[in-house]
């Protein structure tokens, strides 16, 4: 059980966030504001050579003042960015970096200032309580800025002057994932006619849906789904952090967190897709299981059903877990039976029909009712198909289209492997680098991290993985195998299993976590293949 948080604790935490709050906004301004002004007076400059032979100099000015006078009416710095005769200047670390170190090494003075200010004003200090659940969400918050500040400011670079929806648009509108089918989806349904955007019907209509919803609220299309991302981002990680922790020790739970978001193609749920709200309802689905709230299981389970194909898979684990809790349940009521029965001659309890049958009648009033909410699964799929039927005349227009298009059927995950083997020594650099490779390290550490933790986590969750990488790997022509791997979450809770082993285990699965992170990621905000 979790520590009650007392009210000094409290005062520390709120210390702490307050801490964070201006490191982070300090370097916020001098890592984008100090960086513009900057820019500013680059493109001043090279707007004035561009624009010299048109207007005289005009003496006696300062620099910026001089320049911006010198700027044609009507003609802007951005104008000329916009049209290729100027480019903004490089977004250069170093210029930042003693300004960031500045305020860290300040913030740090007056955290450790915090103790003896408390001393001198005769307040009892208490230690931090660092198991509370806070400081997981914070580390989750945290990991959120800093993945969407890179992608902002990677993104204010494609554009300069851009509004933040703008920079959004501008940054992941660029490459080709299915963002704009979803936000197709939001503006129109599935009522499309021509060739182009028929093929939206392959996409589950739940995302959409929540896109629609935050038009009310949103300043653009890009805008609202990216929000939904972010938000479901950091709604998966506190439900699987609760999830992991019925499941192992909190140490393993925070591990598993921690695996979860540093996972190489982690990065994609924060990205204007599915994969933040899918992850978010898969392990709502385990959670509520286990707590045996059913009414719960039904809900999400209908909704991740109508998030992705894959959310019918999530019947398995559900099924297991039941199942099993069914037989504790009877094992636990009728234990003196059970008990009667293992001493008991098997022909004498074969020709009791009074105890036959009460066991019927106990599992059909009392435990039938938990088997309901499978149902649950089947009912989103159906929906989908219905979907299909209404909008195409056939259930099964989906799988028509994802074979036309994407080249996609269902095959054996044996074959995937096979050619992105071969495309990693056939294939040239930037499909290599950024396609196939990642493709083989996903798949690997998807089959790997299941077949080990066959003997670590539940047998459920093991049936699950075992069942979602078979279905997710065996599709022909696979391309976000990575993308897909993103939310297997089992091999997170394995990955903690291991980690918390031994401390070097630890260690050396976190930084060849990160390195393959950084790569990836690097791959992504280059727009390479990366899909």
């Amino acid at each position: 059980m979790q520590k009650p948080l007392k009210a000094i604790d409290i005062v520390d935490h709120l210390t702490i966030i307050a801490i964070i709050g201006v490191a982070a906004c300090a370097v916020i301004y001098f890592l984008f504001f100090q960086w513009l002004a900057y820019q500013d007076i680059w493109l001043l400059a090279q707007a004035y050579e561009a624009l010299q032979g048109v207007i005289d100099p005009a003496p006696g000015h300062g620099l910026a003042h001089g320049l911006a006078d010198l700027i044609a009416p009507g003609i802007t710095a951005q104008d000329l960015v916009a049209q290729g005769l100027i480019e903004p200047p490089p977004l250069d670390f170093r210029r930042v970096l003693p300004a960031m170190l500045s305020v860290t090494v300040f913030m740090y003075a007056v955290y450790r200032a915090v103790p003896i200010l408390e001393d001198f004003w005769g307040l009892k200090r208490s230690r931090i309580n660092t198991d509370h659940p806070l400081c997981v969400y914070i580390a989750i918050g945290l990991w959120l800025f800093f993945i969407n500040s890179i992608m902002i400011a990677f993104g204010h670079q494609l554009e300069f002057g851009a509004s933040f929806p703008g920079i959004l648009e501008n940054f992941f509108g660029r490459y080709g994932n299915d963002t704009p089918h979803y936000i197709a989806i939001a503006q129109r349904w599935y009522q499309y006619t021509d060739c182009s955007h028929q093929r939206v019907i392959v996409f589950f209509p739940l995302y959409a849906v929540l896109i629609r919803i935050m038009y009310f609220v949103s300043p653009s299309d890009m805008f609202a789904a990216w929000f939904v991302s972010n938000a479901f981002a950091f709604a998966s990680g506190v439900m699987f952090y609760k999830l992991a922790g019925l499941l192992t020790s909190e140490k393993e739970a925070r591990l598993a967190v921690k695996f979860l978001f540093i996972l190489p193609s982690a990065f994609f749920l924060f990205v204007p897709l599915t994969e933040s709200l899918f992850l978010f309802l898969s392990a709502a689905v385990i959670y509520y299981t286990l707590k045996e709230k059913y009414v719960h299981v039904f809900i999400f389970g209908l909704l991740a059903a109508l998030t992705r194909s894959a959310g019918v898979l999530l019947i398995i684990p559900v099924a297991c877990e039941i199942i099993r809790q069914v037989v504790d349940a009877y094992r636990a009521e009728c234990g003196e039976y059970c008990d009667a029965v293992e001493s008991a001659d098997i022909k004498e309890i074969a020709d009791s029909d009074e105890s036959h049958r009460s066991f019927a009648q106990w599992i059909t009033k009392k435990e039938l009712s938990r088997f309901i909410c499978l149902t649950s699964f089947l009912l989103g799929i159906g929906i989908y198909l219905l979907i299909n039927l209404i909008v195409y005349g056939s259930a099964t227009q989906f799988m028509i289209y994802q074979e036309e298009y994407w080249g996609q059927t269902l095959y054996f995950f044996w074959h995937t492997i096979t050619y992105l083997v071969d495309s990693v020594l056939n294939s040239g650099r930037e499909w290599v680098i950024g396609l196939a490779f990642p493709g083989v390290i996903a798949f690997s550490l998807a089959l790997v991290m299941t077949a080990i933790g066959a003997k670590k986590i539940r047998v459920s969750l093991t049936l699950y993985a075992m069942a979602y990488f078979i279905f997710a790997f065996g599709p022909t022509w696979l391309m976000s195998g990575p993308r897909y791997a993103a939310v297997l979450f089992p091999i997170a809770l394995v990955a903690a299993k291991i980690a918390g082993m031994k401390k070097g285990y630890n260690l050396v699965l976190t930084i060849a976590y990160l390195t393959m992170f950084a790569l990836y990621f690097h791959e992504f905000m280059r727009d390479n293949f990366v899909f």
